[in-house]
């Protein structure tokens, strides 16, 4: 079993979303996603980072206040693909951690194709009902917040999905959000997506500032997947951790 890290581009995340009592000045952060080649279950991806065209999607007070400040053909999911010897088709399930633009927005990619696309039921329920409502717009959008995708929920707080490929429950920073934990050959990785966007969110348990949406459900999620990486002794990817991601392979370079 292979696993890529991919590069979806640079974000600027106010340094508020990220930490509490913090202000709004712009932290230049990573798009991250996943690829796993699974020996039974063919290529599996977590997280497709945002839709390609996504000044169609994104609005404007979302741009103006989460900027991408890169995004070129290399950073594009199914040129990632291609460069890995793959095509969009060749796609046999999709993970969302969690349902944010900057996440999810990929999914555009897929329209039409009739890829598994496996989402926590708390997440999936809250997409829908902050895109009906727009009490939470912006951070969920309806072009992929969408029936004609092939939705798989997921209901268990832990579940070995694939051979060596466990999902767990952790709420917080929304109420569906899922991380990861791949277990290699030579090592594990465990992914947080925004549970923890930066490192210090986990190490140091620094709260998530006005990207927190429970306090308490995000705390027993810190301390849960901390457990987990303790146990495993697993590499641990955050959610937008540009100095984490930098010190890791890139696509198409690999871990196995």
């Amino acid at each position: 079993m292979k696993l890529y890290l991919l590069d979806f581009g640079r974000l600027g995340i106010p340094l508020a979303w990220i930490f509490e009592a913090r202000g709004l000045e712009k932290q230049t952060s990573a798009m991250i996603g996943a690829l796993i080649e699974h020996p039974k279950d063919g290529i599996i991806l977590y997280e497709v980072g945002p839709a390609a065209d996504y000044e169609k999607y994104w609005p404007k007070p979302v741009l103006e206040m989460f900027p991408i400040l890169k995004y070129t053909d290399e950073n594009r999911l199914d040129n990632i693909l291609n460069k890995l010897g793959y095509k969009l088709e060749d796609v046999s399930a999709i993970i969302i951690g969690h349902a944010h633009l900057d996440h999810a927005g990929g999914l555009e990619f897929f329209r039409g194709m009739d890829v598994p696309v496996y989402i926590h039921i708390e997440e999936l329920k809250y997409s829908y009902y902050a895109v009906a409502t727009k009490e939470d717009f912006g951070a969920y959008l309806p072009h992929y917040v969408d029936p004609s995708f092939n939705w798989k929920v997921i209901r268990d707080e832990e579940i070995e999905l694939f051979e060596n490929i466990t999902l767990y429950h952790i709420p917080g920073h929304t109420p569906g959000t899922m991380g990861m934990l791949v277990e290699l050959k030579d090592k594990n990785f465990l992914f947080t997506t925004d549970l923890a966007i930066y490192k210090d969110n986990f190490e140091k348990k620094i709260p998530l500032g006005f990207g927190l949406r429970n306090f308490d459900e995000w705390h027993k999620s810190i301390c849960k997947m901390r457990n987990i990486a303790k146990k495993y002794n697993a590499v641990v990817v955050y959610g937008h951790d540009l100095e984490v991601f930098n010190s890791l392979k890139h696509a198409p370079e690999y871990y196995e």
